[in-house]
């Protein structure tokens, strides 16, 4: 159910099929969200995605957390570029 692709969500790890990145869906649950509410905010997926994202998330703790600080990063840069302009 996940699949590493060069050139779709930057290669990150995604559930099969979608663009949905795993560590989106460990962010929601970091962040306090059951896995019946990320369904909610996920509406495209299943609740096997969601508990099968958790999974890979929780066996590559080291992955979710690069992924995760570079997401914010990002964020962080968007966001001074809106300031500025």
């Amino acid at each position: 159910m996940i699949e590493y692709t060069p050139g779709v969500c930057g290669g990150r790890a995604r559930l099969a099929g979608t663009r949905v990145p795993v560590h989106r869906v460990a962010g929601y649950y970091r962040l306090g969200y059951s896995p019946e509410e990320i369904l909610g905010l996920l509406s495209s997926l299943t609740l096997s995605q969601v508990y099968a994202a958790l999974s890979h998330a929780l066996a590559n703790p080291a992955e979710m957390e690069d992924a995760l600080r570079e997401e914010a990063e990002l964020g962080r840069q968007l966001a001074a570029q809106h300031h500025a302009a």
